[in-house]
């Protein structure tokens, strides 16, 4: 697949390509962000929550300057901004 040089029909992606992407991707949310700030995000296509392909949605969001991915089990739209607190890693 190709998803991170779209204009480049002939590149194939490499797994560094994939995490420098997603790093870059991260730090402008963390920006975007502020902090127990977060979104609503259902996973689609290639996506899954750490080879759990059960899970349907996840919140991203902002905790001690890192985006942090959590798994979603409330009945909330994508997209709706969501307050996190409490979060209880365990």
């Amino acid at each position: 697949m190709n998803y991170t040089r779209p204009d480049d029909p002939d590149y194939e992606d490499q797994p560094e390509d994939w995490l420098n992407s997603s790093l870059i991707f991260a730090r402008t949310l963390s920006l975007i962000l502020q902090e127990n700030e977060g979104m609503i995000v259902y996973l689609q296509g290639d996506m899954n929550f750490f080879n759990d392909k059960s899970v349907q949605k996840v919140i991203v969001y902002k905790n001690q300057g890192k985006i942090r991915v959590i798994e979603c089990d409330d009945d909330l739209p994508e997209g709706q901004f969501v307050i996190v607190h409490d979060i209880n890693p365990n």
